[in-house]
């Protein structure tokens, strides 16, 4: 009786979460039609005859490159989804244990640290549009490597895995953002495919997931059947790719190191690097939550709706970027760093809880869709302010390297808390909660930049460029190693 009445409590919140994430979208799209149709007003009176036209023009283009973008990146959102749904089902029917599930999930993460951050960086030099395709590429492979039970042959599919998440947190916004600096777009525009992005992901992840359970139940397929849908989803994208996308990257640089020293270079400015310090702890958070959600709920034993569980949670990002799109689209239009600070802490506030081992099933709910609403309003924000601090020639490059310490930390948390089984939940989860206060510190001292003096940019510049000199060294001993073993 108390299961059944909480499916019933669980699918009122989805529908009202849904109803909510449709009134602020309404509100924040009537908006920016009133704007702009008092433009057009203003454009007539002042006799731009010539001007309209092409301003609408460029209107049009804009919202046909944003749609062929979205339908791209959507559909390799949903192969990395359908990749990893049903994933640990599919090891349990090869009788792997939890702990060889794990050493899986850590070689992943072990390919990602390294070859997957060259990888990434190398799409600025090697092309952004062919590392797309090879995104898809990596999918389709992982896909053939997962239906064999062998052990070995699964560490390759997660080695491919592993690359291809370096790509998709790479590739696609850099091809992105440069190709709409090319068209010449309007900058502001870029929020709105932003938080359009971020709101698709979570109804992708609602999709991925009822598609995977209906192909699993359907005529007793079994656990791979979402893997095959994740392989035939990325053939179709890699098909459209390669049919509509341009090639915008000019110049292709031989040397290994090239991409790196570039993205430490731009690391030399305060801002980027303190960007990409709460970046990468908003990333760590999100990992952290996933990886403990369903052992935080099941803690006592009892059993949880977690396919319900998790679409609220899904409906709780797509408020959470509805409500982004209220804040820097709509009428309140308020840059990220005003408000991005106290977000964080709000998301930081709702793990406080499930990290002390709090065990009422009602307010762990609304903690993680407390926490899921502030992940759907900071997701889009980091990414405005990336387009903002983030040369677009070497913004593949600089969003790798901010993935390199979640990866590290990730594979830090398996490695001793799965496989030693020498960290206990509550310590992750407070590892999580202090990156997010982090992060806050840094959007506020990113806001206050502006005001430093010349002398401590001056000593930032002289660390960061001991560091670049650094790298870029052990970058082309390894190079030559390499060749020279090759030859």
């Amino acid at each position: 009786m108390e299961e059944m009445a909480w499916e019933g409590i669980l699918r009122w919140l989805y529908a009202f979460q849904v109803l909510a994430c449709a009134l602020v979208l309404y509100s924040s799209r009537a908006f920016v039609i009133r704007k702009a149709a008092a433009g057009g007003v203003a454009m007539e009176k002042t006799a731009a005859t010539i001007a309209a036209p092409r301003r609408v023009t460029s209107s049009s283009a804009f919202i046909v490159f944003q749609r062929a973008f979205l339908t791209v990146f959507l559909l390799a959102s949903m192969a990395d989804g359908l990749q990893q749904v049903y994933g640990e089902a599919l090891y349990q029917s090869y009788a792997l244990k939890r702990r060889d599930i794990a050493l899986l999930l850590a070689v992943g993460h072990a390919t990602s640290l390294p070859l997957g951050t060259f990888l990434g960086a190398s799409a600025d030099t090697i092309g952004r549009k062919r590392m797309c395709m090879l995104y898809c590429f990596l999918q389709v492979l992982a896909f053939f490597a997962k239906q064999m039970n062998n052990f070995k042959v699964l560490c390759f599919a997660h080695v491919c895995l592993g690359l291809s998440a370096a790509l998709y947190f790479s590739a696609f916004e850099a091809w992105m953002t440069t190709e709409h600096e090319k068209m010449g777009f309007r900058h502001e525009w870029l929020n709105e495919t932003f938080w359009m992005m971020s709101l698709g992901m979570g109804i992708v992840a609602i999709g991925s997931g009822a598609l995977a359970n209906f192909l699993v139940e359907w005529e007793g397929v079994g656990a791979r059947a979402p893997s095959f849908a994740a392989a035939v989803v990325s053939t179709v994208c890699f098909l459209i790719i390669k049919s509509t996308w341009v090639e915008n990257v000019r110049v292709r640089h031989i040397s290994l190191s090239r991409p790196i020293s570039n993205a430490f270079q731009a690391l030399q400015e305060k801002g980027v690097a303190l960007l990409g310090w709460a970046q990468a702890c908003f990333d760590l958070a999100v990992a952290i939550f996933w990886l403990l959600w369903i052992p935080t709920l099941v803690a006592d034993g009892r059993e949880v709706q977690s396919g319900l569980i998790y679409t609220c949670l899904m409906a709780s990002r797509m408020l959470g970027s509805s409500i982004a799109a209220l804040l820097q689209c709509g009428p309140l239009n308020t840059p990220p760093g005003a408000f991005l600070p106290y977000i964080f802490l709000v998301a930081a506030g709702s793990l406080f809880l499930p990290a002390y081992d709090y065990q009422e099933i009602g307010v762990l709910l609304a903690c993680f869709c407390v926490f899921h609403i502030c992940v759907g309003i900071i997701w889009p924000s980091l990414a405005h302010l990336r387009s903002i601090y983030i040369p677009n020639d070497r913004r593949a490059a600089v969003l790798s390297l901010f993935r390199v310490p979640v990866h590290g930390a990730i594979l830090f948390i398996i490695v001793r808390g799965e496989l030693f089984l020498s960290l206990e939940n509550s310590t992750i989860f407070t590892l999580a909660i202090v990156g997010l206060l982090s992060a806050a510190a840094c959007i506020h001292m990113i806001i206050q930049t502006k005001h430093s003096t010349s002398q401590e940019n001056g000593l930032w510049k002289v660390l960061t460029r001991i560091v670049t000199s650094t790298f870029k060294d052990m970058s082309s001993t390894v190079q030559r190693l390499c060749l020279h073993k090759f030859y």
